[in-house]
C-alpha cells in the first residue's frame, strides 16, 4: 500500500524522523507495539524528534497496543517533556488500538475501531483523520480502558488457540479425530472451537505486552501457559513433518518438501519481511524447498526466502516431484485443487501435511497418498 500511495504522489517516504523539522506536521500518527525495551527505547527516541517541532494545536495519535496507562502517563510526559506544551491545552493526545491480525485489508478496514482521547481532550481531529480510512468508528474518553479493550480479543485468541492444540493432543493420544470430535462439538452448540493452525501468531504481541506488564504483581497464568502452548508450535509442524516422511521412508536430509501458504507460520513481530522459521528449519536439517506463498504473500518473491529456496506461483508447480506437501492456505487460496491433482504432480509415496485441513482425509488417502493433520488419531473411530 505504501508503495502505491507513493507512487500517486499522495505519500512521501522520508528517510528519516528528524527531516520532519523543515515542515512541522500539525497531525501525528505514532505506530506500534509497546512491547519490549527495544521498542519503547525506539518509540521514545521518536517522539523525542517529533515533539521538537511540534507545533501548539497539533494532534498526536499513538495506534497499535500498550499496557493500560500507557499513553495517559508514559507518552504523555515524553510530549510534555520534549515540547514543552501542556496535552489537553496545547496539544491533543489520543489513541486507537489498531492491530492487525492477519486477515484482509478490506476486512480490517471494515471492522468497528476506537478511539479514546483524554476528559478535557476528545479526540475530534484524530477521529476525522482516521474516519477517511475506516467507516466506523467510535470515540470515547477512557483511555487506559480502551488500551485494556485492545488487548482483549488477541489475548482471548491466543489462550483459546493453546486449549485447540491441548484438545488436538488429547484427541491424538486416545486415537480420535479432532475434526471429526469438532464437528461433533458444534452440532451440539459448541462453535468456538476451531483447528489450532496458527502458531506463533501476532496475538502473541497482545499477551507478551500483558505479560511484561504484569512482571511480579500478578500471575496471569492461563496467559503464560497459553504462550507456552502456542511457542511450541513449530516444534509441534516439524514433528508431523517428521511423521509424514517416516511413511514415506524418508527423511528430511535431501528429501523434496512443498510448503504451500504461510497461513500460522510467519513470525509475529518482525519489522520487515523475513523468511517464516520453519523455513529456515528445515533448511537446517537439509530439506530441498519449493515454495508458493498465496496469493497475499507475494513480498516473498523478493530474495526474502534465500537462493535455495524455490518459488512458484501455483501450489501444484510447488508440489511437483515432491515426497511431501505442508498445506498451510486458506480454502479460498487453496481453490480447486484436488488430492488428485497433487498426487499426480508428487513423487510416490507421497504425504500430506494439512495444516489448514482444506483436504478430507479419506480422499487423499484414495489418490494414494498418506495424510496427516494436527490432532489426527490413527482410528478414526
Amino acid at each position: 500500500m505504501l508503495g502505491i500511495h507513493r507512487k500517486a504522489g499522495t505519500t512521501t517516504l522520508l528517510s528519516s524522523v528528524e527531516e520532519l523539522s523543515t515542515n512541522p506536521p500539525s497531525v501525528v500518527i505514532l505506530t506500534g507495539h509497546a512491547v519490549s525495551q527495544r521498542e519503547l527505547s525506539e518509540l521514545e527516541r521518536t517522539t523525542r524528534t517529533i515533539c521538537r517541532v511540534l507545533p501548539q494545536g497539533a494532534s498526536l495519535t499513538f495506534t497499535g497496543l500498550c499496557p493500560p496507562n500507557f499513553t495517559s502517563t508514559t507518552l504523555r510526559e515524553m510530549i510534555e517533556k520534549h515540547s514543552g506544551h501542556t496535552v489537553g491545552r496545547d496539544v491533543q493526545l489520543s489513541y486507537m488500538p489498531l492491530f492487525w491480525g492477519g486477515e484482509t485489508l478490506q476486512k480490517f478496514k471494515e471492522k468497528p475501531k476506537l478511539i479514546a482521547g483524554t476528559e478535557s481532550s476528545p479526540p475530534s481531529i484524530a477521529q476525522e483523520i482516521f474516519l477517511s480510512i475506516f467507516p466506523s468508528i467510535s470515540t470515547s474518553t477512557k483511555l487506559s480502558a480502551t488500551e485494556a479493550a485492545g488487548l482483549f480479543g488477541p489475548i482471548y485468541r491466543d489462550v483459546l488457540r493453546a486449549l485447540e492444540f491441548e484438545l488436538a493432543s488429547l484427541c491424538e493420544t486416545d486415537d480420535v479425530d479432532y475434526s471429526e470430535a469438532l464437528n461433533l462439538c458444534r452440532q451440539s452448540g459448541t462453535d468456538n472451537l476451531g483447528i489450532p493452525r496458527n502458531f506463533v501468531a501476532r496475538d502473541a504481541i497482545a499477551s507478551n505486552i500483558v505479560i511484561g506488564s504484569m512482571g511480579a504483581r500478578g500471575s496471569i497464568g492461563i496467559v503464560r501457559a497459553a504462550r507456552r502452548i502456542n511457542e511450541a508450535g513449530e516444534q509441534k509442524v516439524i514433528a508431523l513433518l517428521k511423521n509424514a516422511l517416516s511413511l514415506c521412508g524418508k527423511r528430511f536430509r535431501h528429501t523434496r518438501i512443498a510448503i504451500l501458504g504461510f497461513s500460522g507460520l510467519e513470525s509475529p513481530r518482525e519489522p520487515k519481511p523475513t523468511a517464516p522459521p520453519i523455513i529456515r528449519t528445515l533448511e537446517r536439517r537439509g530439506a530441498i524447498l519449493s515454495v508458493y506463498p498465496g496469493r497475499d504473500n507475494r513480498w516473498f518473491e523478493a530474495g526474502v526466502l534465500g537462493d535455495g529456496v524455490r518459488i512458484e506461483n501455483t501450489p501444484l508447480r510447488a508440489a511437483s516431484k515432491t515426497s511431501c506437501a505442508l498445506v498451510a492456505l486458506d480454502r479460498s487460496d487453496f481453490g480447486e485443487i484436488s488430492p488428485q491433482k497433487l498426487a499426480s504432480e508428487m513423487s510416490r509415496p507421497g504425504a500430506i501435511c494439512d495444516l489448514s485441513r482444506v483436504l478430507e482425509a479419506s480422499n487423499v488417502e484414495r489418490a494414494g497418498l498418506f495424510y496427516t493433520s494436527i490432532g489426527r488419531g490413527s482410528s478414526g473411530t
